[in-house]
């Protein structure tokens, strides 16, 4: 090789290497912020799945809470008025439950704090705050949905012997206080 084509060549490779080296370190750049937005919608649906499986216990709660109960349920203008260990039955279902606002939720007058539908009060762990729920009282309806009616006697339907329908709502936050799921079911005791 003469001196002069030597010449020509000194220093490419240091271009060369460091052009690999500038497109190597983008890939990595690119691969991080991918792995980083992953981990991103990972943690936001383990959240949101959290508040649903909470909203979920509270929603169970209520349903059994209804189902135990012997004869209809007495019902109030709000939570705060029945007693701590009564059943929390709405007058009437509320116009429209509040799915984002949490501290509707919390207040006492609204719904009941989750306790398991145990004797024992339950906590969930690995969750912002416990579940909240409540019953609203539908009405009673002697026949059924298929209009039928189930109590022919007239003195039976009187003393209130039929179907009575009622709305269970339930809400909970996720792992922390950004997620938040609202459910809602509807009920039919037979007293």
């Amino acid at each position: 090789m003469t001196a002069l084509a030597y010449r020509r060549q000194h220093g490419a490779t240091l271009i060369i290497s460091l052009i690999l080296l500038l497109i190597i370190t983008l890939l990595a750049i690119s691969s991080m912020r991918e792995v980083s937005l992953e981990e991103r919608v990972v943690g936001n649906l383990r959240d949101s799945r959290t508040a649903f499986n909470g909203a979920e216990s509270g929603l169970r709660e209520g349903e059994i809470r209804l189902a135990e109960h012997v004869g209809p349920p007495a019902t109030t203008a709000n939570c705060a008025a029945a007693g701590p260990t009564d059943l929390c039955v709405l007058t009437e279902p509320v116009a429209s439950v509040p799915s984002n606002n949490w501290n509707w939720w919390t207040t006492a007058a609204n719904a009941r704090a989750y306790e398991g539908s145990t004797a024992n009060t339950t906590t969930l762990a690995r969750i912002a705050s416990q579940p909240r729920w409540n019953v609203a009282f539908l009405g009673f309806d002697p026949a059924n949905s298929l209009g039928n009616v189930e109590v022919s006697d007239p003195e039976e339907r009187s003393k209130g012997v039929g179907p009575y329908y009622y709305q269970v709502n339930a809400a909970s936050q996720g792992r922390s206080t950004r997620m938040m799921t609202t459910l809602q079911s509807a009920a039919v005791q037979r007293y």
